[in-house]
């Protein structure tokens, strides 16, 4: 019995020294123990500092403390004029402005027939510019016109070109497909900006188009340049895009793109090359998905903690991990089923995230405990967004350790008791 007691002391005061070294050792804090993180402005980590030399960005007297709202979309009012100072302007639009059909757009593709000219009947597709081009002819404005006045506009350019006479002048047009058109949406929508709709790419039309003369070079655009290289940074500089050009460059405004409005959206050609500056601050309304930003991207999530024995078992497949961008640290914690269960055991759980700052390419670590990210989800400092290829684990709260030890120890002095 001596022996016995004995025994059980040794395991209580195994416990409690265990417990003592898992407390200090195994759930210590990461090296970025002031929990600071990139992007929070003023604010400096271990490898990365916000002072004031980096407030003003390159070519302009921006600052970045206030560079949070610049690209967020303005809030429009049904009873209110959008620009009173332009309210008597536009009291009433020019008869082309808004038609009652379909207008066209560049890249639709047309069907043109005239009356004994045979030498001008084809199908033509109108060029980026929202011009049309016909043999003999100079190019006709036709974006933003009905069928109906485009086929006015031919016979008027025919009778110009000395070709026909006003009485033998006729032709008629008429759509054989509408091309994708790129609409700016803005105000009370979850998700404002610009978009592309009525994209079609049967195989049909797009032998049709080969036929056709002229073509729309939908692609050939800065916007689906910077797409092509996974969109930018939350720290881009959005409206200082800079287009170099055989020796000349240009500064464009592409802002429009996240705010839903009109976007100089130049057409590129061979030897281009584009430069996004950034503001070296965190700009946390270009987190979000966008024509020129990342729609989802990859985090690396481990959640070895119990219930859950495996990744497997705690439901981090495939789906899980690839999050929309734009995610925060809370929103990957759930998808990781590391928040949840048990409010004693497992609201004191640990999230550490490991994450490369794209500015200085320096890796950081943070550590959050679950319970701070559900109060606190609106800061950015405790829950910030997260970017591609970050990396998640989720770590046990102090009772799951315990309890775990105990086990451990028990499973070891169990054979022992036995034998007395």
């Amino acid at each position: 019995m001596l022996s016995s007691s004995i025994l059980k002391s040794v395991f209580l005061v195994s416990c409690l020294f265990t417990t003592a070294c898992t407390q200090h050792h195994a759930l210590r804090s990461p090296v970025d123990a002031d929990g600071e993180f990139y992007g929070q402005s003023g604010d400096s980590g271990h490898h990365v500092a916000h002072d004031g030399s980096q407030r003003h960005v390159f070519a302009s007297n921006l600052n970045c403390e206030d560079s949070g709202d610049n690209y967020r979309t303005a809030h429009f009012r049904a009873d209110h004029a959008l620009d009173p100072s332009q309210k008597s302007k536009f009291a009433t639009p020019p008869s082309y402005a808004f038609n009652r059909g379909i207008p066209l757009s560049p890249g639709d593709m047309l069907e043109v027939q005239i009356e004994n000219g045979e030498g001008f009947n084809n199908e033509y597709v109108l060029n980026p510019d929202g011009s049309l081009h016909i043999p003999l002819l100079l190019p006709i404005a036709s974006a933003g016109l009905t069928v109906q006045q485009l086929a006015e506009k031919i016979e008027m350019a025919l009778v110009r070109a000395e070709i026909f006479r006003p009485t033998a002048a006729r032709a008629s047009v008429r759509v054989k497909h509408w091309a994708p058109v790129n609409i700016g949406v803005s105000g009370a929508v979850f998700n404002p900006g610009r978009v592309t709709i009525n994209e079609n790419s049967q195989e049909s039309i797009v032998s049709e188009r080969l036929s056709a003369i002229g073509d729309f070079a939908a692609k050939r655009s800065i916007v689906e340049a910077i797409r092509a290289a996974s969109g930018i940074r939350p720290d881009a500089k959005l409206d200082q895009v800079i287009l170099l050009r055989r020796g000349w460059q240009v500064e464009l405004d592409l802002s429009g793109v996240m705010q839903g409005k009109p976007v100089q959206d130049v057409a590129l050609v061979d030897g281009d090359q584009i430069i996004v500056p950034t503001t070296g601050c965190f700009q946390s309304s270009l987190a979000r998905p966008s024509q020129v930003t990342p729609r989802g991207f990859r985090v690396f999530m481990s959640n070895l903690t119990q219930p859950a024995n495996d990744n497997s078992g705690a439901a981090i497949g495939r789906y899980s991990s690839n999050l929309p961008y734009g995610s925060t640290l809370l929103q990957a914690a759930v998808s990781a089923n590391c928040v949840g269960g048990t409010q004693f055991v497992n609201a004191p759980r640990k999230i550490v995230l490991s994450s490369k700052n794209p500015i200085t390419d320096q890796m950081q670590v943070i550590e959050r405990s679950v319970e701070s990210l559900l109060r606190f989800p609106h800061r950015e400092d405790i829950n910030p967004h997260l970017m591609p290829n970050d990396a998640i684990a989720c770590y046990d709260s102090d009772a799951s350790n315990l309890r775990d030890i105990a086990r451990s120890v028990s499973e070891i002095i169990s054979p022992i008791l036995l034998m007395f």
